[in-house]
C-alpha cells in the first residue's frame, strides 16, 4: 500500500469511527428522549438542568403544602361560617330576651331554651368539624369563643346589657377569624400563581436543555448511517486498490526474477 493509499485508509477508518459514534449517540437519544444522558454530553447544560430540577422539586413541594393548607383552612372556614350564623342568631335572641316588659314568662322560657339549643349547636359544630381526623375548631366551643358564653341563657335575663356585649364579642371574634382566613387564602392564591408561572418557565427551560428534538436527532441518525456506509465503501475500495497495486508489484517482481 503506497503512502497516499495508507493515508486514505486511515482517514476512512477515522471517519467510520466518528460516524458509528454519531449513530450510537443518536440511537441513545432517540431511545431515552434525552439529549443529555451523561455529564460528558453537555457538562454546563447538565449543571443547569440539575439546578432546574432542584428548584422544580422545591416549587412542587411548596404547591403541595399550599394545597394542604388551603384544604385545612377551607374546612375551618366552612365550619366557622355555620358558627357565624349561630352567634348572629344568639345576638338576636339576646336582644329579644332583653325586652322583659314585652315578653311573657313563657316567651322568656322559650328564648332561654333557644339560646341553649344554639349554644349546643355551636359545641357540636366545633367538636365535629375535622380535617384528616383532626379537630380544627376546638377553640370555638361555646365556652371558648368568649368567657362566660356558656351561661348566656341565664345572663340574658340577669344582665341583658352584659349579655349583648358578650354576644357581640362572639360575633366579632368569629368574623375576625374568618377575615384572617380569607386573607391567608388570598395570599396562598397569589403565591400559587407566581410559583405556577415559575414552574411552567422552569419546566420549559429544562425541556429545551435536556429533551431530544426528535426530528433533528432522526435527521442526524440517518445522515450518520449514510456516512457510515459511505466510509465502509471507501475503505473497501481503498483496500481493493491497494491489493491490486500489490498484485501488480508481485507480478512485476516475478517477471523480473524470471528474466534474471
Amino acid at each position: 500500500m503506497n503512502i497516499g493509499s495508507f493515508a486514505n485508509f486511515n482517514f476512512g477508518i477515522r471517519a467510520l469511527a466518528q460516524n458509528q459514534e454519531q449513530v450510537t449517540e443518536s440511537l441513545e437519544r432517540l431511545a431515552t428522549g434525552k439529549q443529555i444522558n451523561r455529564a460528558s454530553d453537555d457538562p454546563s447544560g447538565m449543571i443547569t438542568a440539575e439546578q432546574h430540577k432542584v428548584r422544580i422539586y422545591s416549587i412542587e413541594s411548596q404547591l403541595k403544602t399550599f394545597n394542604q393548607t388551603q384544604s385545612y383552612l377551607g374546612a375551618k372556614e366552612g365550619g366557622l361560617s355555620v358558627i357565624n350564623e349561630k352567634v348572629i342568631e344568639l345576638n338576636e335572641l339576646v336582644i329579644r330576651a332583653a325586652n322583659k316588659a314585652g315578653n311573657t314568662d313563657e316567651e322568656q322560657d322559650a328564648l332561654a331554651l333557644e339560646i341553649n339549643a344554639v349554644l349546643d349547636s355551636i359545641d357540636t359544630i366545633a367538636q365535629t368539624t375535622t380535617f384528616k381526623g383532626r379537630s380544627v375548631l376546638s377553640e370555638y366551643t361555646s365556652g371558648s369563643i368568649a368567657e362566660g358564653l356558656g351561661t348566656l341563657a341565664t345572663l340574658a335575663f340577669e344582665d341583658p346589657e352584659a349579655a349583648q356585649i358578650l354576644a357581640q364579642e362572639s360575633v366579632d371574634k368569629v368574623a375576625r377569624t374568618r377575615g384572617a382566613i380569607g386573607n391567608r387564602l388570598n395570599e396562598i392564591n397569589t403565591q400559587r400563581s407566581l410559583l405556577s408561572e415559575e414552574l411552567i418557565n422552569l419546566t420549559g427551560s429544562l425541556s429545551s436543555i435536556e429533551d431530544t428534538d426528535f426530528a433533528t436527532e432522526a435527521a442526524k441518525f440517518v445522515r450518520a448511517q449514510i456516512l457510515e456506509q459511505a466510509s465502509i465503501m471507501a475503505i473497501d475500495i481503498n483496500r481493493q486498490s491497494a491489493q491490486q497495486v500489490l498484485g501488480l508489484l508481485k507480478s512485476a517482481t516475478d517477471m523480473a526474477s524470471a528474466i534474471t
